[in-house]
């Protein structure tokens, strides 16, 4: 195998290696991103949600009908403000129908609610929007409807996405330096075992015809630097060719005496 060859089997070796690295590093790297964002945005969700529960409730203690209570629209304007990647905050009666919302387009129609505890926080993934809700209790224990929060998969999703391919980008840069670092480093350490095993193969070179090659005394100190029995094969090998011979002589006399 020519020095070429050998070069450069271990620069795609190298390169794979890097590669497959940052691959694995940018992928474990992102999920985790990916997981502390998903739980930043439940936590915020599930505060203003909670601010939201808390003001209309104190209003329907009061024995207001939830569809008379004054100042919700600002309630929930101020509760998207609070979250950015907010799409909607909306308020629902007993029926589902929306009596309040930061997008007018919703008002009266009917949003799916979840079958959970309405004293709890649920959230649900619903054609490519995460919804966030909680219900509404007056006084009595007696439910009187429910906050939703809308948030676009999409808003979270495209940060991951940028996340990855900027992690992506560094991986790269900074594993190129690395792995031409790793190649020269290794064409270095190759180049003592190269010359060795050279030494090693003309030395063998001349066990032909039982003879032995010019370079045997340097390639069995080669082979003993390298840890292989070098003169006990070569030995071995000149032993059998000496077997060989003798039944070669002994065969030819025979066909002389026939």
């Amino acid at each position: 195998m020519g020095t070429g060859s050998i070069a450069a089997r271990l620069a795609t070796f190298i390169v794979v290696a890097t590669f497959f690295a940052a691959l694995a590093a940018v992928t474990l790297w992102t999920r985790e991103q990916s997981r502390r964002l998903d739980d930043a945005v439940t936590s915020q969700a599930n505060f203003v949600l909670s601010e939201a529960k808390a003001a209309l409730e104190a209003q329907l203690n009061l024995g207001l009908a939830l569809a008379d209570l004054p100042q919700v629209d600002g309630l929930l304007n101020r509760a998207r403000a609070a979250l950015p990647t907010i799409q909607s905050v909306a308020v629902l009666d007993e029926s589902d129908r929306v009596l309040f919302s930061t997008n007018a387009v919703e008002v009266g129609d009917s949003l799916p609610q979840n079958p959970t505890s309405v004293s709890a926080v649920w959230s649900t993934d619903v054609a490519g929007e995460r919804v966030y809700g909680v219900g509404l209790t007056t006084s009595f224990d007696t439910s009187a409807g429910s906050v939703l929060l809308r948030v676009p998969v999409g808003a979270m999703t495209e940060r991951v996405r940028h996340y990855a391919l900027t992690l992506g980008i560094g991986a790269l840069a900074a594993g190129a330096p690395l792995a031409l670092m790793g190649w020269l480093g290794g064409l270095w350490l190759m180049r003592e075992p190269r010359r060795a095993l050279s030494e090693v193969a003309e030395a063998l070179e001349g066990l032909e015809d039982g003879r032995p090659g010019d370079g045997a005394g340097s390639g069995a100190a080669a082979g003993a630097a390298l840890g292989l029995p070098v003169p006990g094969f070569v030995a071995a090998v000149r032993r059998r060719f000496g077997v060989l011979e003798g039944a070669e002589r002994e065969v030819s006399r025979l066909d002389e005496l026939a």
